[in-house]
């Protein structure tokens, strides 16, 4: 028995559009109106795990959120850097900052840099460093975000 599976857009007066999907016998031409996930026509959805978010903070205006992943970190979107940078801090993480600012992942915001989009580093103390802007010992500064329920 061949059968073909379509999607047929309605408009309801009441709830505007809608898609009714329909199982058509090529043989008989006989339509039936399905229900697309009892015939496993698309893949089951696992919601992803939150990660365990971290936190920065710094005197000069660092107020960051992050989290690892696989072999990478992520700060968050919305996260603020310290608009200024210490005199110890490396040039590294400077031209970093710099190369983000010029690719508008961070924009000034009154005195710090808003992060407009989550920003993969290749470590953590990366990221705190540019975080920061400064020297930084090691990740371990990144602290466990308290959970608000």
């Amino acid at each position: 028995m061949a059968q073909e599976i379509y999607v047929k857009k309605v408009v309801n007066e009441k709830y505007g559009e809608l898609y009714q999907f329909l199982k058509v016998d090529l043989e008989t031409g006989k339509k039936e109106v399905v229900f697309p996930f009892a015939m496993a026509q698309f893949p089951e959805v696992v919601p992803e795990e939150e990660p365990e978010l971290l936190t920065i903070q710094s005197k000069r205006g660092a107020d960051a959120v992050g989290y690892s992943k696989a072999s990478s970190f992520v700060v968050k979107q919305g996260s603020k850097f310290a608009a200024s940078t210490s005199p110890k801090c490396p040039k590294k993480y400077i031209k970093l900052r710099e190369k983000l600012i010029l690719d508008k992942k961070l924009v000034p915001l009154h005195n710090q840099l808003l992060v407009m989009e989550d920003i993969e580093f290749d470590t953590p103390m990366a990221a705190m460093g540019a975080a920061i802007g400064g020297w930084v010992r090691g990740s371990h500064d990144w602290k466990e975000k308290n959970k608000r329920n």
